[in-house]
């Protein structure tokens, strides 16, 4: 068995025994809501829900009064060579479109069949913080944990008076190519690969990523392992903080709540689960997307890893 394999199956094998205790119990966190509190609080005066799942699903059947958003929360960049963030400008105009005002409270759902149905509402999510709004959750499960709690749906379409939204975009959330090359060789970064570990030690990847390997330096903590979607049948729930807190420590995150860390993937998207989880699950202050990821970075002459691990 080759190294990428063994390490992978042991890997798989420590989530799946830790995911069997947890079941489905939602991670404390004031950014994660249970399907219970939003069939009871559904009629809350300044909610705005937010589908973020695709055009299809949304007119087939989604939440009641939920507004269709699927995006673009991402898109590429000037030189077709990254899926990021819109302009400040743009996504301020999008976001009051779907309703959303300076003091809406934003819920955010998905599919919620698997852990990538998850990404796009955690991806959502780190944009509205980005622009200066806090008071955004993510309803954990989506659309199959509301669907398999027997809770009403509905195929009308919500429409939405424009909101006030105003945002100011947080700089220091949203790593740049040009910040990874400065932060590249700090002790004080922590940079985390969230894509799978046969892409991670560079013996597969993306027919559209350049090259293979990881960041130097990288710790590797796959999206995928985040929640427990698929396991007997489960949506994707998010596992339980405790059992976060000790993948966080078995993978190497630093225990300081205020170290810096970078999150990546192949194109943003899963990168924003583990920041999700780290920010707003763990508590830790200081996280960021690299927004171009390796979508953008294989393209450069910068070094990639390739079967050893990161860390330092």
């Amino acid at each position: 068995m080759d190294i990428t394999k063994k390490i992978s199956t042991i890997l798989l094998g420590l989530i799946l025994s830790t995911s069997l205790l947890v079941g489905t119990a939602m991670a404390g966190s004031n950014s994660l809501l249970s399907v219970k509190w939003l069939a009871k609080n559904i009629n809350q005066a300044n909610m705005v829900i937010l589908d973020v799942s695709e055009f299809t699903h949304y007119e087939k059947n989604h939440i009641p009064g939920a507004v269709k958003a699927f995006g673009p929360w991402m898109t590429m960049n000037h030189n077709f060579v990254g899926f990021m963030m819109p302009t400040a400008s743009d996504l301020i105009t999008m976001i009051r479109s779907y309703g959303v005002n300076n003091n809406s409270f934003v819920v955010i759902y998905d599919e919620g069949t698997t852990a990538d149905d998850t990404a796009k509402s955690a991806r959502a999510l780190w944009t509205l913080q980005a622009l200066g709004h806090n008071k955004v959750a993510i309803l954990n499960g989506g659309f199959a944990g509301w669907d398999r709690h027997g809770e009403t749906i509905s195929t009308r379409p919500a429409t939405p008076d424009p909101g006030n939204f105003t945002g100011k975009l947080i700089k220091s959330m949203v790593t740049s190519y040009s910040d990874v090359q400065s932060k590249l060789h700090s002790q004080g970064v922590t940079f985390v690969d969230s894509r799978l570990p046969n892409q991670y030690f560079g013996k597969e990847k993306n027919s559209e990523i350049a090259r293979f390997g990881h960041i130097p330096g990288s710790l590797l903590w796959p999206a995928s392992y985040l929640t427990n979607a698929g396991i007997n049948l489960a949506p994707s729930y998010f596992k339980d903080a405790k059992i976060l807190r000790q993948m966080a420590a078995g993978v190497g995150i630093p225990t300081n709540k205020n170290a810096a860390i970078v999150t990546y993937s192949n194109h943003g998207k899963s990168a924003a689960l583990d920041y999700f989880v780290l920010h707003d699950i763990l508590g830790y202050k200081n996280v960021s997307i690299y927004d171009g990821s390796m979508l953008q970075y294989a393209v450069t002459k910068s070094p990639l890893n390739t079967f050893q691990w990161g860390g330092r």
